[in-house]
């Protein structure tokens, strides 16, 4: 009996070299999307004191980085959608979770971007109300952006649960070197932790980008690795679902 609960076949399987390098290519490309609209972009613009003006100011820039969310989004399904023939060959089941909490991810890409834009739309109709109807617009805004980071804030979780799966059958199969597989999954329990301190209502914007840091370079490492040197050649293993 095989490790996955199946008898192994004699036979070695490789991955799809050009394939695998495309999958590096796309951690490169959710990362940098992400970096550009997250950080570069919106960080400033939400958590200054008057955020819907600040988004009115900036409507071109919101508009781009809710663009680049969805660039990352699809990044994001995108590698699950290309790995899941090889994922495929060692537990099945695993690479159908992969795949679907992926999707999850993107359709929480896909929420959090019309928020932003909704967001927009009200910041901008602020501007030419009185006092009053723009101090209502700000409090229904403020709602729209807790809504917003609820909405992230569950994004990360189907990515932690996902990713967890996938280093975990990465370190099992070797397809790449432990320490990466390991790298990923002590890298996961910090994204974790940030998402449960934000559900209990204490703020991590101080530290954030500090917590996310080692995940952020193993996936820059990882997609660097499968550009360079792919995936190991491993036996081929009838699927398990279990």
């Amino acid at each position: 009996m095989g490790l996955y609960g199946k008898k192994e076949e004699l036979q070695i399987m490789i991955p799809d070299r050009k394939m695998v390098k495309v999958v590096g290519v796309l951690f490169f490309l959710q990362m940098a999307t992400a970096i550009l609209s997250y950080s570069v972009i919106l960080d400033p613009i939400l958590y200054s004191e008057d955020f819907p003006t600040s988004m009115a100011t900036n409507s071109t820039a919101v508009v781009i980085a809710v663009i680049l969310d969805l660039v990352c989004g699809l990044s994001v399904f995108a590698i699950a959608v290309l790995l899941y023939p090889i994922l495929n060959k060692y537990n099945e089941r695993i690479a159908l979770w992969y795949t679907g909490l992926r999707l999850g991810e993107l359709m929480g890409f896909v929420i959090t971007g019309v928020l932003l834009l909704t967001l927009l739309s009200m910041g901008m109709e602020s501007q030419s109300l009185d006092s009053s109807g723009g101090d209502q617009m700000i409090s229904w805004s403020k709602y729209l952006l807790s809504a917003r980071g609820h909405t992230q804030n569950i994004s990360l979780f189907l990515y932690c649960f996902g990713a967890s799966m996938f280093y975990f059958l990465l370190l099992r199969t070797e397809l790449v070197p432990r320490f990466i597989s390991l790298w990923g999954l002590v890298g996961l329990t910090g994204i974790l932790t940030e998402i449960l301190l934000s559900m209990f209502g204490i703020s991590t914007a101080s530290f954030m980008h500090l917590i996310m840091l080692p995940m952020g370079l193993n996936e820059l490492f990882l997609g660097f690795w499968l550009i360079v040197r792919g995936l190991k050649p491993s036996p081929d293993i009838s699927p398990s679902h279990k």
